[in-house]
């Protein structure tokens, strides 16, 4: 049988009379699985089907008469009978997790839909690819990744990383880009952000640089953590092999304080009228013109003042401490006067 009809078939793409003739050849030569799912696969192969006995001890016989004689690993082929009857029956590939390399059906499924292209960094210095979307890829030393060049129109932009790489994805809303790192999956749309999942540590971490991701395990069924998390910028999640558990590393953000006004108040010189309002004027606005007034430095939290709004008529003659005191006691915050400056910040 030709090998093009076979792969036709594991892209579920065969008329039912093709499906039919791939079904009876697998059926009378077992052996042939094994040229499209590798030993790593049985290895992690589950089902929970049982065979009927009678259908067991037939396709044993059958494996045993064609593929014994040629000294290859018995318990490959008796595991390849089991697969071809659950081919039959349409139950195989629910069945199969994830592998020892970290790839999951969809990898799977990626390898018989067509050959993927690999890149491997066996420097001790960043690789910089740039993928057919526009993608940025660095890709760290002793690291590789595999994928479709180039991806396919109008479906998922798939990447399988061993390792650790940096990723900055340009956003395609109609094709998510994810990343397959050996137990998870990590999907975006267009973001930065790093993994790192070598396969000799007990650990995969991804941070998040900026714009959002979606980090899940690839096989749900045999994970004790088996959720969702949302990642933002400056989050890490950091997953234990051992545990089978994910924790999450939240970024806080430390909030700086800001100065009202112009940078150089010497130069921002403006004559401060005899009379002048404020009409439900933002207090982050009032600030930059009483600094401006009475060139004097005026600091304070954005969120400290955030949807905070003054009304009131000044007078030339009022000083700038009486002022700030009245705009604080009608906003519940606090102002500290230093030797040269006014600090404003929200009462406890």
């Amino acid at each position: 049988m030709q090998r093009e009809l076979i792969d036709k078939y594991f892209r579920n793409e065969c008329s039912e009379e093709e499906k039919k003739q791939v079904k009876e050849y697998l059926w009378n030569n077992p052996g042939e699985w094994n040229k499209y799912v590798n030993e790593a696969d049985w290895d992690n192969f589950i089902t929970n089907d049982e065979l009927d006995p009678g259908l067991t001890e037939q396709l044993y016989a059958q494996v045993s008469e064609q593929t014994f004689k040629k000294r290859r690993k018995g318990r490959i082929y008796w595991m390849a009978a089991a697969a071809v009857a659950a081919l039959l029956i349409g139950t195989v590939w629910s069945y199969l997790v994830v592998s020892h390399t970290g790839f999951s059906k969809a990898g799977l499924d990626a390898y018989t839909a067509g050959k993927l292209a690999e890149t491997a960094n066996g420097s001790d210095t960043t690789m910089r690819l740039i993928l057919d979307d526009g993608s940025l890829v660095l890709l760290s030393p002793h690291s590789s990744i595999r994928y479709h060049e180039p991806f396919a129109s109008g479906k998922s932009r798939v990447i399988y990383l061993e390792g650790k790489a940096f990723f900055e994805v340009s956003t395609d809303h109609n094709r998510p880009f994810l990343v397959h790192a050996d137990r998870l999956v990590t999907t975006v749309l267009g973001t930065a952000f790093t993994i790192e999942a070598f396969n000799e540590s007990s650990f995969v971490k991804v941070k998040l640089h900026n714009g959002k991701v979606q980090v899940a395990p690839i096989n749900t069924v045999h994970e004790k953590w088996n959720e969702k998390e949302i990642l933002k910028p400056g989050d890490e999640l950091t997953y234990d092999k051992g545990t089978m558990l994910a924790s999450v590393k939240r970024y806080i953000q430390v909030e700086k304080l800001v100065k009202a006004g112009p940078v150089d108040l010497k130069n921002s010189n403006i004559r401060r009228p005899d009379i002048y309002t404020f009409d439900i004027s933002p207090l982050s606005d009032v600030f930059d013109q009483l600094s401006v007034y009475y060139q004097v430095d005026i600091y304070y939290y954005p969120s400290d003042i955030q949807d905070k709004y003054f009304s009131g008529k000044m007078r030339k003659s009022d000083t700038l401490e009486t002022i700030l005191n009245d705009i604080g006691l009608l906003n519940h915050l606090k102002i500290i006067k230093e030797e040269q400056h006014y600090i404003i910040r929200k009462k406890n």
